[in-house]
């Protein structure tokens, strides 16, 4: 792999693992909702195609993961809001709508890997919450 393309690489990971941090500092229902359309988003794209998955993801109230896609594939790291950010890519040409997806896809890798091994699923917040049940079903019973 060329050293430009591995730095566009370490890049996206870096910022994929910052847009996860971010996440990971909300609600425990935020991180589900987020997990969730995360981990269908790439087969979403191919399927759909970017612009009908990021309106989309817009219409569904899942502004955060079609920012952080919008934001890395319009080069605005650092500002912007969705609709905003949509509203560019609306403005692309059929051969940077196609550098664009590959682009998104590639960041929606980076985006699953870390969202799998830092954000709360549903059995996670289950589990806790027996957990914690049946430590209080214990301590009653040994009143």
């Amino acid at each position: 792999m060329p050293d430009e393309e591995r730095n566009l690489e370490h890049k996206r990971a870096e910022y994929a693992y910052s847009c996860i941090d971010e996440i990971a500092g909300m609600g425990d229902d935020k991180q589900k909702k987020y997990r969730t359309a995360v981990l269908s988003c790439s087969a979403f794209i191919q399927k759909a195609g970017l612009m009908q998955a990021m309106a989309f993801y817009l219409s569904k109230k899942q502004n955060k993961l079609a920012e952080h896609i919008l934001r890395w594939i319009t080069f605005q790291r650092h500002g912007g809001n969705a609709v905003e950010l949509f509203h560019q890519l609306l403005g692309a040409n059929d051969e940077m709508l196609a550098a664009m997806t590959s682009d998104a896809q590639s960041l929606v890798k980076w985006l699953k890997r870390f969202a799998e091994g830092r954000l709360k699923k549903d059995e996670d917040v289950d589990s806790e919450g027996a957990a914690e049940e049946s430590t209080e079903k214990e301590s009653r019973a040994e009143e």
